[in-house]
Formats: C-alpha cells, sequence, structure tokens
C-alpha cells in the first residue's frame, strides 16, 4: 500500500524523486490539501507549494496518522535503485512494460503527470506551473505525449463538411 500511494503521490503532483525523498510529514498540509516543497530541494531552487487530489490526501492522512511531522513521509532506495524497485512493482502488479515506449523509471511518473494534465484538458500555462517549468517548450514537447487514439478522436471532432448535410439548411440568399 506505501508503494502504491508513492507512485501515485508522485503521477498525481509530478514531483522528482529527490524531492519526494525531502518530503516530511510536516511537507503537507491536509487541510488545505496542499504539499509544501523547500526551494533548498527543488531543481529551480524556489520553494513550492503544489495543490493535491481530495482522495490522495485523505490517503496520505491515514498513512502520516502515527507520525511525527519530522518524520521522512516516504522511505525511498538509492538514486541508482529507483528504477530497480519500480521495474519490480510492475513485474508483481502483473503489468507488463511495452518495450517500444522506451525505459520505465521513476522519472516517467513525472511524463505521465504532464500527459495526464493534457489528457484532461488542462491548459498548457497551467501544466507549465504545476511541472515548475522556466519554459512552456519543455512541458510542451518533452513532457506531453499523445495517448493513443487521440489523434482519431481530435479528426472525428472536426465539423461535417459533407455537402449533403447542408441541403437541408433554409436558402441565405447565397449562390452557395
Amino acid at each position: 500500500m506505501k508503494r502504491a500511494l508513492l507512485y501515485r503521490f508522485a503521477a498525481q503532483s509530478g514531483l522528482r524523486a529527490n524531492e519526494i525523498r525531502c518530503l516530511t510529514v510536516a511537507s503537507f498540509d491536509f487541510d488545505n490539501q496542499l504539499v509544501t516543497l523547500a526551494g533548498k530541494y527543488t531543481k529551480n531552487g524556489r520553494d513550492t507549494t503544489l495543490p493535491l487530489r481530495k482522495d490522495t490526501v485523505a490517503m496520505l492522512k491515514e498513512l502520516f496518522a502515527n507520525k511525527l511531522p519530522q518524520t521522512s513521509a516516504f522511505r525511498l532506495p538509492s538514486k541508482y535503485n529507483m528504477a530497480d524497485m519500480l521495474r519490480a512493482d510492475l513485474a508483481a502488479a502483473q503489468i507488463e512494460i511495452d518495450p517500444e515506449r522506451g525505459q520505465v523509471c521513476f522519472h516517467s511518473l513525472r511524463h505521465s503527470f504532464g500527459t495526464m494534465l493534457a489528457a484532461s484538458g488542462v491548459h498548457p500555462k497551467t501544466a507549465q506551473t504545476l511541472m515548475r517549468h522556466s519554459d512552456i517548450n519543455l512541458t510542451m514537447s518533452i513532457y506531453t505525449h499523445t495517448l493513443r487514439n487521440q489523434e482519431a478522436a481530435a479528426i472525428e471532432s472536426l465539423p461535417d463538411l459533407n455537402c449533403e448535410a447542408h441541403k437541408s439548411k433554409k436558402a441565405t440568399g447565397t449562390n452557395d
């Protein structure tokens, strides 16, 4: 349960493994559904406060119920063993890794975060802010990926240009 919640939290916050490693129980504001990370632990050097989903906050609150505020929120292996941990957990959950999609590592959860934001219709500027990128091109080109069937759905959303569909319309006084 703890690691499943870790993966859920990472995929819903976009935080990097080293940032998550620095979180303590006191980093979480359960009442306001926020997590705060001091700038000395962020890649851009700025303090950051991110919103969290209500259901995830409830799970985190339960997990941290009997822990002291200064206790590490999550125990993570060394940065060299993060990918092994994730791959082992995927195998245990019987989730196959598609070899054509590239390597799976903990940072893949950050890419999933960006992709889920885009797939949910979040404005690109909001996604950039949540991912804490200085350049929108990084957010859009590297961290958001097209999901299967999105192209087909986009094409289907185009207006019907069938001339037959327009014949039933009332004449407007034009030749067309």
